[in-house]
């Protein structure tokens, strides 16, 4: 079901006449997406704007968002918001209402369709972004007794999204806040691989060297790569092996622990493999799987969104050599980059320093219990962090959330949500 809202939306008054340009010349139309159904009709026009936006990145793409609503979506309410100028679409709000807590307060979340495997997202604009974004803005004002909570979550640095809204809201009474999340390691492919292999570290080529040699021991060594769709059922499962030899398995995070992770992952995987997006690479021994990475390719880009490999091979690094492995691929296949997504962790950055910054956007209702949740997030929460205590309470409270975990009780919170 679509639901309509026509809005007529001023121009900005401005005193300076040289440098103030009016942002909204047009009536916009906000049209609402709020079942599956009518979700899965918005392929054709959702994968046209993400084009015509030039969205650099695969998680905003039509088949990813509807694989993460066949998983994940149950419990949740569908709201993306269409953005008009008369019969043009120019802008998409991907949008979901839940019921969350935040510091044991109940509330209802408006947010990015999204959880911990969404490693980036934002709204898909092609043009007029002022004038969309305070649509946007408008509607969600005009419904403010819907939520409670406007979070949205991996906004890129510099991304439109970080800029408007929070001046909007700001003068709308709300109450706002920016909170930094990961930073995320990218490699830039530039000349060839060997100038490149040659820069790194010294340290690391050689323990490449003498562990590839282990392996050699062991048997042949071949890398293979799985792009077809009629594969991918018996790859998968291995995959899903593979990951759960480490310890996200006792700690009950392994995709394998989780039937609707299975299902993601195979969905994004088969729905990547018929449009060649898939980029799904095992390190062999003696014809043995031992190693993974399950990447995307999107605009001449490699995404890696999960790599793994079998713990009695620690020794060997079979992780460190797939991707370089990997890496040489990616300059033979004339790729301009390759994202590692996730945290800047210690194996992503012996292979390049360059990270990307991610935030989350919080709106508060201006009212009591939003003004008592934005002093407890950006006041209060950053005061506790410099106490010498914090450190010690932080690391048992996430052992705590280890053993529940264990027991099959507890969901992981999302990246940014820890405080």
């Amino acid at each position: 079901m679509m639901n309509q809202l026509t809005l007529t939306l001023p121009t900005v008054p401005c005193s300076n006449t040289t440098s103030c340009v009016p942002r909204l010349r047009v009536d916009l139309r906000v049209e609402v997406i709020s079942n599956f159904e009518s979700l899965v009709s918005a392929k054709p026009l959702w994968d046209r704007l993400v084009d015509l936006a030039g969205i650099d990145h695969p998680f905003l793409n039509h088949d990813w968002i509807l694989s993460w609503w066949e998983s994940f979506g149950a419990g949740r309410q569908i709201n993306v918001l269409l953005v008009r100028d008369g019969e043009e679409l120019i802008g998409i709000a991907p949008l979901m209402i839940s019921r969350q807590k935040m510091y044991g307060i109940p509330l209802r979340e408006l947010g990015f369709i999204y959880n911990d495997h969404t490693p980036r997202f934002d709204f898909i604009v092609t043009r007029d972004h002022a004038s969309v974004y305070e649509a946007v803005w408008r509607y969600l004002l005009d419904r403010r007794e819907e939520w409670d909570l406007l979070k949205l979550c991996q906004v890129e640095s510099g991304s439109r999204t970080l800029l408007e809204l929070p001046l909007l809201a700001a003068a709308s009474g709300c109450q706002v806040g920016t909170w930094p999340s990961i930073e995320s390691p990218y490699l830039c492919i530039e000349g060839s691989f060997e100038q490149y292999y040659k820069s790194l570290n010294t340290g690391l080529r050689h323990n490449l060297k003498r562990r590839m040699k282990r392996l050699e021991e062991r048997g042949a060594v071949e890398f293979e790569c799985v792009s077809a769709e009629e594969q991918i059922d018996s790859a998968l499962p291995e995959v899903f092996r593979i990951e759960a030899t480490s310890w996200k398995h006792s700690a009950g995070t392994a995709i394998e622990c989780h039937p609707e992770l299975q299902k993601f992952y195979s969905l994004v995987a088969h729905r990547a493999a018929r449009r060649g997006a898939l980029y799904l690479t095992f390190l062999r021994v003696n014809g043995q799987r031992i190693a993974f990475d399950l990447s995307l390719i999107h605009n001449n880009k490699r995404f890696i969104l999960k790599p793994g490999y079998l713990q009695e091979y620690h020794t060997c690094s079979p992780g460190q050599q797939l991707t370089a492995m990997t890496i040489r691929d990616a300059f033979a296949r004339g790729l301009k980059e390759i994202d590692f997504l996730g945290a800047a962790e210690a194996w992503k950055l012996s292979w390049t320093s360059e990270t990307r910054k991610n935030y989350w956007l919080f709106v508060f209702q201006k009212d009591l219990r939003g003004a008592l949740l934005h002093y407890t997030k950006f006041r209060f929460v950053p005061w506790l962090q410099e106490k010498p205590f914090y450190v010690p309470l932080r690391d048992r409270m996430l052992n705590l959330r280890g053993q529940f975990a264990r027991r099959g009780s507890f969901t992981d919170a999302a990246r940014g949500r820890a405080s």
